[in-house]
């Protein structure tokens, strides 16, 4: 009997769990290319990438789904999350702007409820499987590279005349909408190429492309110059190289060799002037001019404080999902969000659903950084643990100061990374590099 070979990318798709981990790889990539950062339209079509994983997991798995033992050897967690689940709900249902009759906070709390069950569904797939981690990097890299490029042949290239003024083509940025809001994007995609070249160390083409892709979006990242993003990649690589300093052998001039790359990046970014927008330079310029606080922060602090007040009396449950949006004078009313993790819980759940979300957030981040600190030098994965343990901390971190929880794609990479960090630890999960 003749058996064919069926394969893509190295998988075998005659097994079932290649064929969910193939669909993963093409969601990943759809995510990139199809939906903006900040349209509320594109956060649903992050939404229905999720549920199709979801779905494709169940009729794959059937009754034999690995999350289902996982919750049961979790009922703690389980537990978290249910009351959470519950409190949120209430926070929708009972709020007094009357938010659960409309559509946009009913698809915000659908989101919200997505994130955590995409999160548990990669989770106990990728403990589950020997599933070579690679391809999820290159993909998110390959997708934001082709972005960057997209981006600049527009430019050069298009027709129409006044896609050449820096407003106009800023504010229709290639796949992703409002250029500025592409620095959460970069920045993941940055974190990846740099985990992908310093995980290969066989082949030159591999380790030739990847330069290309990390230099591309590099070179986008700080040119759009986002203070944020860039200070959160710094202090997450500062956290978890303090981590693992003394576990993990480091050859130097693959190091050496990527900080060229982000020194031609740096220059390719502040030589790019004729387009007209921030580069390191002026970013730094822009901190060193503020005159306090309020404006160091572009406002964040006085919405903040604003944002807070709106909460009078409803502070237990908050006034539901989607509520900044609906606050009566709100003190920046082209602003979607409060740009504050905190705040937006605070506004949206209030104390119980914040504490109850920030109990499972630091439960998941004592698990992390056990195996952080499992690490040792020739560990095969390291590099994609780290790797996504600084996505998931980076993109944390800049929440504090933006809506990292609130646009659909952050949260779909901050899910997807969540899920390598705790299982890339386990040596059996991981190919080698091919």
């Amino acid at each position: 009997m003749i058996q064919h070979n069926l394969s893509a990318f190295g998988l075998d798709l005659r097994a079932g769990h290649n064929v969910l981990y193939l669909l993963l790889l093409i969601l990943v990539f759809s995510v990139a290319v199809t939906t903006g950062t900040w349209d509320i339209g594109n956060s649903r079509v992050v939404l229905y990438h999720e549920l199709l994983f979801i779905v494709a997991y169940i009729l794959v798995f059937r009754g034999g789904m690995p999350l289902l033992q996982d919750i049961r050897q979790r009922p703690f967690v389980v537990a978290l999350v249910l009351l959470w689940a519950v409190s949120i709900t209430v926070s929708l249902w009972q709020s007094p702007l009357g938010l659960r009759h409309l559509t946009i906070a009913q698809f915000r709390y659908a989101e919200t409820l997505a994130h955590i069950a995409f999160f548990a569904v990669l989770y106990s797939f990728f403990r589950a499987f020997s599933l070579p981690y690679r391809l999820l990097f290159a993909a998110v890299l390959l997708s934001y590279a082709l972005i960057v490029v997209h981006a600049f042949m527009t430019w050069h290239f298009s027709p129409d005349p006044g896609i050449h003024s820096h407003r106009t083509w800023f504010s229709h940025f290639p796949f992703t909408g409002h250029a500025r809001h592409a620095g959460y994007n970069m920045m993941v995609a940055c974190i990846a190429g740099g985990a992908l070249w310093m995980s290969s160390h066989e082949k030159l083409v591999s380790l030739a492309a990847f330069a290309i892709g990390l230099f591309l979006v590099g070179s986008c990242l700080i040119w759009l110059g986002g203070r944020g993003s860039m200070l959160s990649v710094v202090l997450a690589l500062s956290i978890v190289g303090w981590t693992v300093r003394k576990r993990v052998a480091i050859s130097a001039s693959r190091v050496w060799l990527l900080i060229g790359i982000v020194v031609l990046a740096l220059a390719a970014a502040e030589l790019a002037s004729q387009f007209g927008f921030n580069g390191l330079y002026n970013s730094f310029a822009r901190s060193l001019a503020a005159d306090d606080l309020n404006r160091l922060s572009s406002s964040r602090l006085a919405i903040w404080g604003d944002t807070l007040s709106k909460l009078n009396s409803h502070w237990l449950m908050g006034l539901g999902s989607q509520a900044y949006l609906f606050l009566p004078d709100k003190l920046a009313r082209k602003t979607s969000m409060p740009h504050n993790m905190i705040v937006q819980f605070l506004v949206e759940w209030g104390i119980v659903g914040t504490l109850l979300f920030l109990t499972i957030l630091v439960n998941y981040l004592r698990a992390g950084f056990a195996e952080l600190l499992k690490v040792y030098g020739a560990m095969v994965g390291k590099w994609y643990l780290l790797g996504s343990a600084i996505v998931v901390l980076a993109l944390m971190l800049h929440g504090l100061t933006d809506g990292t929880f609130y646009h659909g794609k952050a949260s779909f990479y901050m899910a997807m990374f969540a899920a390598v960090w705790v299982t890339a630890g386990l040596t059996k999960n991981v190919t080698t590099d091919v």
